[in-house]
């Protein structure tokens, strides 16, 4: 799956929310952050993540 296609799922994860699918993209966004260099790079996957815990959130 290209990052393209994960980023969409990400999306639809957060769209139609999806407890599933929110938890797996929080564990993807942690992944990249794991490896992300540029600060770029570290501000985007943070933001997302924000996103993420702000939708696990909602669920309790």
């Amino acid at each position: 799956m290209t990052r393209f296609k994960e980023l969409k799922r990400i999306e639809l994860a957060i769209k139609n929310k999806d407890e599933k699918e929110i938890v797996w993209a929080l564990d993807y966004c942690n992944s990249r952050l794991q490896i992300a260099k540029m600060k770029s790079q570290i501000k985007h996957w943070t933001k997302l993540k924000g996103k993420l815990e702000n939708e696990i959130d909602s669920f309790e």
